[in-house]
């Protein structure tokens, strides 16, 4: 079985671990993230989402939504760490427009600093999305013993990373689902770039959906691998089922990335990326396209709905033919690895 200095760090048996996947109503991914780690990788909470409906929200009604976050952070914190006695991490969004952010950094220390079990299995912060000095709280988190990754889409911010003190970078090559870079740098270039450039561990994202891809990554210099499409289409997933199904069915061709809220974002082709483009086109206000974009999200993941939901997914779903367990998920990823580094082992002479 493959292993590398970081999984061992992090005391986990496969070098990879689940995506962040979060930013959908109150979705945590508790029980899926539970459900990895069981299975010997490392499973990570998502940030629940701001339920921004009117635009220009602010003041009272802006806090009582933070709080409604923080409140379901803290919860899923606790359902996690009682499935599991695994490494578990937690993701945050850190853009800008996410209001919400600091106070859920700040919620995560706290229950680390307050409840023995969190602070022993919840051992990984990855932020997304925004600047790595996190608020300025770099030095709490590293203080707390938590190792904090943050992903990047190019060199120069990988380095800005490295000088913040991040314990790792997620290179995020423009394969990947969700969030990319302004300017398009795939996997394949990006990783072994970032690995030449930093001298901290980096981790890979962008179109590693199984085990060949993760032994691609390894081979690119990453030391682990960073999944999440494949893990939508997971049977402990809490996206709607006619979501999973839609992954399952469509193709690597069937992404586009849009100017979305906090930029550029890839997703799967229909009504709803048309609409974006349509915003954009007729200059809608920013925080109006945020508040119809983050209801989108919401009707593609807990609704179900295929023509105007959002509908999130890399162009490595190409790969992913059916909905399993998760922890079936990660010992196919486990096997295909070790068989990808069999099958290069076996060309030597």
């Amino acid at each position: 079985m493959l292993s590398t200095p970081l999984s061992e760090r992090i005391g986990i048996e496969i070098p990879f671990m689940q995506a962040g996947m979060g930013g959908i109503g109150p979705i945590t991914l508790a029980r899926l993230a539970a459900a990895i780690s069981n299975a010997g990788a490392l499973g990570t909470l998502a940030q629940p989402a701001l339920v921004l409906e009117e635009p220009g929200i602010s003041g009272d009604a802006l806090q009582e939504q933070v709080d409604t976050v923080v409140g379901q952070v803290r919860d899923g914190i606790r359902l996690a760490v009682s499935l599991t006695d695994k490494p578990l991490a937690i993701n945050v969004r850190i853009a800008q427009e996410q209001p919400d952010a600091e106070a859920v950094v700040k919620a995560i220390l706290d229950e680390r600093a307050n409840n023995p079990k969190v602070r022993a299995q919840l051992n990984v912060l990855t932020t997304s999305g925004g600047h790595p000095n996190t608020f300025g709280l770099n030095d709490d988190i590293r203080a707390s013993g938590m190792l904090h990754f943050h992903a990047v889409s190019n060199v120069r911010h990988a380095l800005t990373a490295k000088r913040e003190g991040m314990d790792g970078v997620i290179a995020t090559g423009f394969e990947a689902a969700g969030h990319v870079g302004h300017r398009p740098v795939h996997t394949f270039v990006l990783v072994p770039a970032i690995v030449d450039a930093v001298d901290i561990p980096v981790l890979a994202a962008g179109g590693v959906v199984d085990g060949a891809a993760l032994a691609g990554a390894l081979a690119l210099g990453a030391q682990m691998g960073y999944i999440g499409s494949r893990f939508l289409a997971s049977e402990e997933c809490e996206y709607h089922q006619a979501n999973k199904d839609f992954i399952v069915e469509a193709t690597e061709t069937q992404t586009e990335v849009v100017p979305a809220f906090f930029g550029p974002a890839r997703f799967i082709e229909n009504g709803f990326t048309d609409e974006v483009q349509r915003l954009v086109d007729s200059n809608t206000p920013h925080l109006e396209r945020l508040r119809i974009e983050g209801a989108a999200m919401r009707r593609g993941a807990l609704e179900g709905d295929l023509k105007t939901g959002m509908m999130i997914g890399g162009q490595g779903i190409g790969r992913i033919k059916e909905v399993l367990p998760a922890a079936q998920i990660v010992k196919n990823i486990a096997a295909e690895a070790d068989a990808a580094v069999a099958r290069v082992a076996a060309f030597q002479r």
